[in-house]
């Protein structure tokens, strides 16, 4: 043998232990090319609702631990899109951002809904999107809270107002708003305010006594807003719904409290169904896979991370990850909703059809 055959023979045969690798570890190949492509990079992540709530708290303990569990480190930044509940960034990223891997979306769960149920405002597929998970607890139970001041203790009290009750929402479809059209499809007296900028915008307003009201988990207000409770600025009156550990404080109303006819627990089913994920963060259609693998991964890790949960206990929220593939199962599941109660939702929507 020769030295040009030789040398041609040793090619081959690593040539063949690449693929022979590959095949074995398929992972091992995406790992690699995507892991150079971060370094000196900047990945925007761009949160649907306005800046202060907790939406753009969590994005922004993110934005911190995330470059932590991604090759490269790349720098992370975040830009608030606030807009008829986070349904404005969903559509320009879905439209105008190019899949990759420089931009993550960050937007609220009811517009998904929106989009599924053929909202013509809603301009984007939410089975298309590539979900990198939920970082937070279920928003249950649902909580409507009323001003400390008004007489308006129980149930009762409620339903013998002769003005409805004044809740805040930032718009169509974000769940605040929803869960204030589900209680006046239950009979209960209430009116749904929008155009508030997110949760801060929306105590604030409470505060000044422009509302009455307002709906939000319980896990939510306790540990981003514990003090107005404390300070009888807010009470519950009426939960919806529960979640591990989350279960409705002594003495509030639940919907064991009132008389729902079949299709209201169909309905009110469905809705603790779909507030089961809350904020959910997502690339474009068309990321490369490796690039999406990595962010993916980063994502969990960055979540599990104890830093990560430590400040996030500091900033007041909560952790409890669910991954992007069940995040995805859950929307699938959305969209086998029986026809009655679709026809319903859209009516929350304000959906002719």
């Amino acid at each position: 043998m020769n030295g040009n055959s030789g040398t041609r023979t040793r090619v081959a045969l690593f040539g063949l232990a690449v693929v022979l690798c590959v095949g074995l570890y398929p992972g091992a190949a995406v790992h690699g090319a995507g892991s150079s492509f971060y370094e000196g990079k900047t990945v925007k992540i761009i949160v649907g609702l306005s800046p202060g709530g907790g939406f753009d708290t969590f994005a922004r303990i993110l934005a911190r631990h995330l470059p932590l569990h991604l090759p490269g480190k790349p720098k992370i930044i975040v830009q608030n899109m606030p807009g008829a509940g986070s349904l404005v960034a969903a559509n320009r990223v879905y439209a105008e951002q190019p899949g990759d891997g420089l931009t993550i979306v960050n937007f609220a769960t009811g517009i998904v809904m929106q989009s599924l149920l053929g909202d013509p405002a809603a301009k984007f597929d939410p089975l298309k999107f590539m979900y990198l998970g939920d970082p937070s607890l279920p928003a249950l139970p649902r909580v409507l809270w009323v001003r400390g001041d008004l007489p308006v203790r129980t149930l009762a009290d409620l339903k013998a107002r002769k003005e409805p009750l004044a809740v805040g929402a930032t718009g169509v479809g974000q769940s605040a708003a929803i869960m204030g059209e589900f209680e006046r499809y239950l009979g209960l007296p209430v009116k749904v305010v929008f155009g508030y900028r997110g949760s801060a915008g929306i105590l604030a307003a409470l505060e000044r006594k422009e509302l009455e009201g307002m709906n939000l988990s319980l896990h939510f207000v306790q540990d981003r807003y514990g003090r107005f409770i404390e300070n009888g600025t807010i009470r519950p009156l009426l939960a919806i719904g529960e979640a591990p550990g989350a279960e409705a404080p002594p003495g509030v109303a639940t919907l064991k409290d009132l008389k729902l006819s079949s299709d209201q627990r169909k309905m009110a089913d469905f809705l603790i169904r779909s507030w089961s994920i809350l904020r959910l963060y997502a690339v474009p259609p068309g990321t490369p896979a490796d690039r999406f693998e990595l962010l993916q991964a980063g994502f969990l890790k960055a979540l599990a991370s104890p830093k990560f949960i430590s400040e996030a206990k500091r900033q007041g929220v909560r952790v409890a990850p669910r991954s992007g593939k069940e995040v995805s199962r859950i929307i699938q599941h959305m969209t086998e909703a029986p026809p009655g109660i679709v026809a319903q939702y859209k009516k929350f929507l304000g959906l002719k059809k």
